[in-house]
């Protein structure tokens, strides 16, 4: 199955009139993307729209991907590498650093984002 079809199943979203959507218990129903947008973006930015992160980080890890392993939480085994689709974590290579989809919603400030990136490649020159 191919990998964006993977990522709507993690995420159970459901698809109908040309476009997927989140039906969570509780609350209300919610577009995502439309399939014009599901079709021509890769998983970086598939996942990146789910987890509702801007266009900058969406850029800058489509650029630095490389350096950045996808990992997601076990409670038996602890952080685990996974496929780009199923992460909900980056592990910075060169730093250890892991960051968290949730933690990258909270930086608002370009500038806050552009901190974080000079550190992380502080990590990579060493």
């Amino acid at each position: 199955m191919d990998d964006k079809y993977l990522l709507t199943e993690k995420y159970r979203l459901k698809h109908e009139n040309n476009a997927w959507y989140s039906e969570r218990e509780n609350s209300h129903k919610h577009l995502i993307f439309k399939d014009s947008f599901f079709e021509r973006t890769d998983i970086i930015g598939l996942l990146f729209r789910i987890n509702k992160l801007c266009m900058a980080k969406v850029k800058y890890f489509r650029a630095n991907i490389e350096k950045f392993q996808p990992v997601r939480y076990d409670y038996k085994d602890g952080f685990i590498e996974v496929p780009l689709w199923d992460a909900d974590f980056l592990k910075h290579n060169a730093s250890g650093y892991i960051l968290d989809f949730r933690y990258l919603q909270t930086i608002t400030v370009y500038e806050d984002f552009v901190t974080l990136c000079t550190e992380l490649e502080s990590f990579e020159k060493e």
